[in-house]
């Protein structure tokens, strides 16, 4: 695709899936891109790997469809508490589950396909200026004590689309990715020095000291993808950043709960919120000021309540009392889950 010749080009910092997204819906619509990525792609990431309550308008906004063709439906998930089934929900609409490995290979090709100019193994320390957007995943917090866990397994029997896992100060969640693969993504406290994510080494020391062994047995019976392990620390799902500095998108702007199995989702509409402004800049039609301010404002007004709202229920995913609370009511069917699920997508 041929960008006219008045386009300003837009820079992005970061190769995530705001990234990615942000780089083809501008391609689309004849906008240079040049893309930082620090990596190299693909790469394994920490990351549910569960796509819930994609529109289709983001969809199309970034021309996302043909890279999730043959992602695995999912509609129900049962949640458990420590080593039994306690509650099963049907999801509204159906979710979507893609390994992040596939997935940013195929949105990295596609983005050079259309013209982008992408930078693998670009550490730039950027400074905010005229066009430059920052989706480089979350702000580390060094505080925070909650690290994620994520490793694929074959010969893992789910007994639903979706599992979901209430430890001690963790949460796990299990999706079928492929026939025979699938993701295990956990929430965990970093617990005692040297129990960090520099230090791990696999998910079973974590998941038992989280007290959930039946899982980590039926986990230890299965085979690991050793390539596949990842860790990251310092997880914060603090309020966005109030800052005037720069243009933030995707989990540079807000960490949403993993609970959720809304991050994907809300990576790719941030993209779309930030798209048809930064086109207006890009062909001279708005002043950077003018543009920042507005892209903040539609993430303010679109994703802040979700966001808000996703963490004030948190705490009762990770706290043992709340935990019991929470599962008490859901057998009683005192939890309104269709409900609880909208608020929150």
């Amino acid at each position: 695709m041929m960008a006219p010749t008045h386009s300003r080009p837009v820079e992005i910092v970061g190769g995530g899936l705001a990234g990615l997204g942000l780089a083809l819906g501008l391609r689309q619509q004849g906008v240079p891109v040049i893309l930082h990525e620090a990596g190299r792609y693909p790469r394994h990431r920490v990351c549910g790997e569960f796509i819930t309550s994609l529109d289709a308008a983001t969809m199309e906004q970034l021309a996302l469809g043909p890279h999730l063709r043959d992602a695995r439906p999912a509609s129900r998930v049962t949640w458990f508490h420590g080593a039994h089934a306690q509650h099963t929900q049907t999801l509204p609409t159906p979710a979507l589950c893609l390994s992040r490995h596939l997935l940013d290979r195929r949105l990295a090709q596609a983005a050079m396909t259309a013209g982008v100019q992408l930078q693998e193994g670009s550490r730039v320390s950027r400074q905010p200026a005229d066009g430059v957007v920052f989706t480089r995943g979350r702000r580390p917090d060094p505080s925070s004590r909650w690290m994620g866990l994520k490793q694929h397994f074959r010969g893992l029997r789910l007994v639903d689309d979706l599992e979901l896992h209430l430890g001690q100060r963790a949460y796990v969640g299990l999706t079928r990715i492929a026939d025979d693969r699938v993701n295990v993504c956990g929430l965990f406290s970093r617990g005692p020095a040297g129990s960090g994510a520099a230090s791990a080494k696999s998910l079973d020391p974590f998941l038992r000291r989280a007290g959930l062994a039946a899982l980590a047995d039926r986990i230890a019976a299965a085979q690991p993808d050793p390539l596949s392990f990842c860790a990251v620390a310092g997880l914060s799902y603090a309020p966005p950043a109030v800052t005037t500095d720069g243009l933030s998108l995707g989990d540079h702007f807000a960490l949403i709960p993993p609970f959720t199995g809304n991050g994907m989702t809300v990576a790719w509409q941030s993209a779309a919120l930030a798209l048809p402004h930064l086109v207006a800049w890009s062909r001279g039609e708005s002043s950077w000021g003018k543009t920042t301010a507005e892209i903040r404002a539609d993430l303010t007004r679109v994703l802040g309540p979700r966001l808000a709202r996703a963490r004030r229920l948190h705490p009762f995913l990770l706290h043992p009392i709340a935990q019991s609370l929470l599962v008490s009511a859901a057998r009683l069917n005192l939890v309104p889950s269709d409900r609880l699920y909208r608020l929150l997508h």
